[in-house]
C-alpha cells in the first residue's frame, strides 16, 4: 500500500472514475431509483445489509447516548428518543471504506448545523472561499462593533442569519475592478461554498499553512472523536452544496499522517463516488453511494487514499424535520429540543435544498 508521502495531490484521476462522475452528474432521480449499481444506505438499513458490504460492528445506540447528549448540552426530561442500533458496514472491494447509516440522530444533526453556521461561520478564525475576493464584515456581527481579527474572534457574535435576506448587509470586493460586492442573500444562498475549521489550507499549492493554526472547535472535536476514537480532529472543511453543484474527483493526501477521514452528511441526499486504482494492473474499482442526512463515512486503510467526488446533489430530499432550518419548527422535538422562536423566520426553508458535508481529518501523527 502506498504511503501518503508518495501520493501526488495534483495527479489526474483514472478515466473510469471520470466517466462515472460525468454519468452520475446527469442521471435523473427516477433513473437513479432504478439503478442497482448505486449503494443506497437507506436500503441497506431496510434490508439489513447488502452483498457488497460486510457488517463489521454493531452497537446499541444507547452506548453512544452520552456522546450525543454531551454535545447537545440540552435539558432533557426522561430518556432519549429511541432509534435503531448503530451498524458499521465495510465495502468488500474497497478495503477500509466504512459506512455508518443514520449515525447522528436528528437532534444532534440540527445542533451541529447551528454550531457550524451560526457560531463558527461568524468567527474570523475560520476562513471561507468568499475570503479570496471579498471582505467579510465581521464587525457587523460582533458585540464590540470593531477591532482587530483576534478581538472580533473572541467577542460574542451574531449569526449572519440574524439579518434579513434583503438587508443592506454587504460584502465589499477586495478588487472592485474585477469583482462586484455581494449581498447577504447571495452570500448565504449561492456564493458560500466552504468553510475551514482548525488547520487552514493553501488551495493553490495544496498544502496546509505553516503559520499558527486556529483551534478546532472543542465541542465538534469531542463529538467526532467520541464516535471515531482513532482520529484526533485537527482540520475540517465544511462544504455547502445546492442542487446543480458538484465536487470534482480528488484525493485527500496533503496531511502528514495516514489516519482515517470522517465525513458527515447533513441535509439533502448526495451521490458519493469513491474508487481505487490498482497501480499494477491499472484496474479501477469504484462504488457510487447515496448518502442521506445523518450518515457517516470513514475512509481508512487503502481507502484513506481513495479518489472521491460528489457528482450530484438530489433536490428536495432534505428530511422534513431539518428543512425549515434556521427557522423554528412547529414543535420542540422537531426544533432539536429548543422552544419555538421566530428569530430566523425570514430564512425559513433555507436548508430545504442544501447539503452540508463535514469532512474531518487529522493533520499530523
Amino acid at each position: 500500500m502506498s504511503t501518503i508521502s508518495e501520493l501526488d495531490p495534483t495527479q489526474k484521476p483514472p478515466q473510469a472514475l471520470r466517466a462515472a462522475h460525468k454519468f452520475y452528474q446527469r442521471v435523473s432521480q427516477d433513473a437513479l431509483a432504478k439503478d442497482d449499481n448505486v449503494l443506497d444506505l437507506a436500503k441497506v438499513q431496510r434490508n439489513a445489509g447488502d452483498p457488497r458490504l460486510s457488517l463489521v460492528m454493531q452497537s446499541k445506540r444507547s452506548n453512544l447516548a452520552k456522546i450525543f447528549t454531551s454535545f447537545e448540552n440540552l435539558p432533557r426530561n426522561g430518556e432519549r428518543e429511541a432509534f435503531d442500533d448503530i451498524k458499521v458496514y465495510e465495502h468488500r472491494e474497497l478495503s477500509g471504506l466504512q459506512f455508518l447509516p443514520s449515525l447522528l440522530p436528528p437532534c444532534t444533526q440540527g445542533i451541529l448545523l447551528s454550531r457550524l453556521l451560526h457560531r463558527d461561520l461568524s468567527s474570523p478564525r475560520h476562513k471561507t472561499n468568499v475570503h479570496f475576493h471579498h471582505r467579510i464584515p465581521y464587525d457587523r456581527l460582533s458585540s464590540i462593533g470593531s477591532g482587530d481579527e483576534k478581538s472580533l474572534a473572541d467577542a460574542p457574535a451574531l449569526s449572519f442569519f440574524h439579518f434579513s435576506p434583503d438587508s443592506s448587509f454587504s460584502f465589499p470586493a477586495t478588487d472592485p475592478e474585477n469583482h462586484k460586492p455581494l449581498t447577504l442573500s447571495l452570500f448565504l444562498n449561492r456564493k458560500l461554498r466552504w468553510m475551514t475549521l482548525g488547520g487552514q489550507y493553501d488551495w493553490t499549492n495544496k498544502v496546509y499553512l505553516e503559520e499558527t493554526q486556529p483551534d478546532f472547535p472543542e465541542d465538534v472535536a469531542s463529538l467526532v472523536q467520541g464516535l471515531f476514537p482513532r482520529i484526533r480532529p485537527e482540520a475540517a472543511i465544511v462544504n455547502l452544496y445546492s442542487p446543480g453543484d458538484t465536487l470534482s474527483i480528488h484525493r485527500d493526501v496533503s496531511e502528514s499522517c495516514d489516519v482515517g477521514l470522517v465525513s458527515i452528511s447533513l441535509g439533502c441526499d448526495g451521490l458519493f463516488l469513491i474508487g481505487l486504482e490498482n497501480s499494477a494492473t491499472g484496474e479501477t474499482k469504484y462504488s457510487v453511494v447515496r448518502l442521506r442526512s445523518g450518515d457517516a463515512v470513514y475512509m481508512s486503510g487503502p481507502s484513506r487514499f481513495a479518489w472521491h467526488s460528489v457528482p450530484q446533489i438530489l433536490a428536495n430530499t432534505c428530511p422534513p424535520w431539518l428543512s425549515d432550518w434556521p427557522a423554528s419548527s412547529s414543535s420542540e422535538e422537531q426544533n432539536h429540543g429548543s422552544p419555538k422562536s421566530d428569530q430566523y423566520e425570514a430564512w425559513r426553508g433555507w436548508m430545504a435544498n442544501k447539503r452540508i458535508n463535514v469532512n474531518v481529518r487529522q493533520m499530523n501523527d
